[in-house]
């Protein structure tokens, strides 16, 4: 029994394990034999690029964005399908998979300026994969124009507005209303090319208000520019006789030269009364200067006119009748003038013949020749030898005031000496500009002051903007004229300079008319006055201005009368005393009559094609090395410009975009070595779509 039951356990354990390891390889057998799947996406590509172009676009300007999807080892990956993605922009989707180097394009702008995230997403598999690089687009609003200031009269039912260039992609748009807040729009330009409109239609005493906006050429808009504002004055002022009172007991033959007719008249504006002209025509119908003394006194224009500063025949006799002028101009430039304004003098019965030149100038000569005799010819030799020294000593002596008085400025005295110097010497041609303003008090140029000029029928004929030396230039023709200068914070014209001398500055010019011969240069020094100045200094300066004016005349009067002493007592006493005193003049005479040889300005002119001169072409000075146009200038009606640059080195456009350059005299680079140096190059163009 326990040998039986000892062989039923052995057999037992091995049954047991054969059967355990029989199972074990078996599951072995089946773990080396069944395959193994792993499952997972890639969501982010780093190794892939974005980029747009340009970085910096205006609202509703497209930006190209162009993806390339690459390999790790930086190959381009055809077929590749991509999305751009960026919320607040408007998108153009590629519309293609990518090219053989792996790139896609597409573009994006925006409606509104700021900064914009752009990235984009790898969608081929079905899911997306994003691509890591991206990029930020700076979207900036379109530039606003600036319109330029408006006067505050214009003349008649029509105005033209100007505004600034901000390129010449860009269209503008232009309205009138009749508020500041345009609730009251009556009318506008439409979408213009130009940077210029003329409202029309307009009503005579109301005030309008102009703004102006752009548009690029995609159609994005600028921002309103900020408003100006004008009255328009269609009505010139109104003038009439009211009384000439007569001339007594005087006649053309028997006639006191002290005698005064007293004149009136009434001169009235609708709105604003600028200034009022008395004038005399002569019997060629010219206006000359027989008096000064007229003023308004409310309405009333009352002129007081001498007998003996009319026109005299031969020196002698009075005409039979006299006609005069009353002109008046309104703050607008509005002008009236009227001519049927007479005076009758009554005719001697004795027959008078008209005399000879020969006899005039006798009779001249005679009349000062008796003058003298009945006056200085009553004194002793020795006392009108004395009192000719005498004179040219106080001459001398007030000379040596106003210079003395003058000492503070004398830096500025020797550079415009200098300066004269070299022009008259011929180192400096051209170089002289036709006119100055400046501040009336610390006497420093004014630059970016808007000049005006105006014709004698209230039209403006010419405009420019000082440089940053305070110049301007003008060419007119022969005509009369009016100048009107604007500038921030100054007041024109100044009633701190009085007169036509501001140390060392000559032809000091306050508002009045001018006449200009035919191809006449002018150089007008314009003082204006500053806004925010005390009155003492103000004070200060007009006193010192009237006591120069006042030396000057004194020294001019002194001058003539010595001179006229000196030739007579000369005349009466020749020897060595009289002939020195006389010879001393002459140095100054010469210098006085000096200012007569004036070089001729010099000029560029636009022209088309066909000869013929373009106005109111916009010309540019572009200067080269920050590439900014640092000068404008609008021809004149007869193509006429010029600028005047400092050293350095520009180019020559014309900013019109009406118009294309055909040739430009020389080249349009300018290389400016000097100081300064006048640009007038002659320029041909064509109208841009002229046949």
């Amino acid at each position: 029994m326990r040998f039986r039951t000892a062989f039923v356990k052995i057999l037992t354990f091995f049954l047991l394990s054969f059967s355990f390891f029989f199972v074990i390889g078996n599951v072995n057998a089946q773990r080396q034999t069944l395959p193994v799947t792993v499952n997972g996406q890639i969501t982010a590509d780093i190794y892939s690029t974005l980029n747009i172009n340009p970085v910096t676009v205006e609202i509703y300007q497209p930006s190209t964005v162009t993806v390339r999807v690459l390999s790790s080892s930086g190959v381009g990956i055809q077929g590749r399908t991509v999305v751009i993605v960026s919320p607040s922009l408007v998108i153009t989707q590629p519309t293609l998979p990518t090219d053989s180097s792996g790139r896609a394009t597409g573009w994006v702008y925006s409606t509104n300026p700021g900064t914009f995230t752009v990235s984009a997403l790898d969608t081929t598999l079905g899911f997306n994969i994003e691509i890591q690089n991206t990029k930020t687009l700076y979207v900036v609003p379109v530039p606003v124009p600036t319109l330029l200031p408006e006067p505050y009269y214009t003349k008649g039912t029509v105005n033209t507005v100007v505004w600034s260039n901000t390129g010449a992609q860009y269209s503008y748009y232009a309205e009138v209303a009749l508020d500041p807040d345009f609730n009251n729009v009556v009318g506008n330009s439409g979408w213009v090319n130009s940077t210029s409109y003329e409202f029309t239609n307009l009503e005579n005493e109301k005030m309008y208000f102009y703004r102006v906006k752009a548009r690029n050429q995609w159609g994005g808009e600028s921002a309103w520019s900020s408003s100006v504002f004008s009255v328009q004055d269609a009505l010139a002022p109104e003038i009439k006789t009211i009384d000439i009172r007569g001339v007594g007991e005087n006649n053309t033959v028997d006639w006191d030269t002290n005698f005064t007719v007293e004149m009136l008249f009434s001169v009235r504006d609708n709105l604003q009364l600028n200034s009022a002209v008395f004038m005399c025509l002569d019997s060629r119908g010219h206006t000359y200067h027989c008096t000064s003394d007229y003023h308004m006194e409310g309405d009333l224009l009352i002129v007081k006119v001498k007998l003996g500063n009319l026109e005299r025949v031969s020196g002698v006799y009075l005409r039979d009748s006299y006609e005069f002028c009353v002109e008046a101009s309104d703050a607008a430039g509005n002008i009236r003038r009227v001519c049927d304004i007479e005076l009758k003098i009554p005719r001697e019965q004795e027959v008078i013949t008209e005399p000879t030149i020969i006899d005039r100038v006798d009779k001249v000569v005679e009349d000062i020749t008796n003058s003298l005799d009945e006056t200085i010819g009553q004194l002793p030799s020795g006392n009108l030898t004395a009192i000719t020294a005498t004179t040219s000593i106080v001459t001398s002596l007030i000379a040596f005031l106003l210079a003395f008085g003058s000492l503070l400025n004398l830096p500025f005295a020797f550079v415009q000496f200098f300066i004269h110097l070299l022009s008259w010497l011929g180192f400096r041609k051209g170089a002289k500009p036709l006119g100055y303003v400046y501040d009336s008090l610390t006497k420093d140029p004014i630059p970016q002051a808007i000049i005006r000029v105006y014709s004698e029928d209230g039209r403006m004929v010419w405009t420019d903007v000082t440089d940053s030396k305070g110049y301007f230039s003008a060419k007119l023709s022969g005509g009369r004229y009016k100048i009107v200068v604007t500038a921030q914070g100054y007041i024109f014209p100044s009633s701190i300079v009085f007169g036509k001398d501001d140390y060392p500055l000559k032809d000091v010019y306050h508002g009045e008319y001018f006449e200009v011969k035919e191809n006449e240069e002018f150089n007008f020094s314009i003082p204006l006055d500053p806004r925010d100045v005390s009155k003492f200094k103000a004070w200060e300066e007009i006193l010192k201005g009237r006591i120069r004016v006042f030396l000057n005349i004194l020294n001019i009067f002194l001058f003539i009368v010595g001179l006229i002493f000196a030739i007579y007592a000369f005349s009466k006493d020749p020897y060595w005393l009289t002939l020195l005193i006389l010879l001393l003049y002459i140095p100054s005479l010469i210098l006085m009559m000096r200012g007569t040889f004036k070089k001729r300005s010099k000029y560029g002119v636009v022209k088309d094609t066909d000869g013929n001169a373009v106005s109111s072409v916009v010309i540019g000075l572009r200067e080269l090395e920050f590439d900014r146009i640092v000068l404008k200038r609008v021809t004149d009606n007869m193509g006429r410009y010029r600028m005047l640059a400092e050293s350095g080195r520009y180019r020559l456009e014309v900013l019109d975009t009406s118009y294309k350059v055909v040739e430009i005299e020389g080249d349009s680079e300018i290389l400016v070595d000097k100081d300064e140096e006048w640009i007038t190059k002659n320029i041909v163009v064509s109208k841009i779509g002229k046949v």
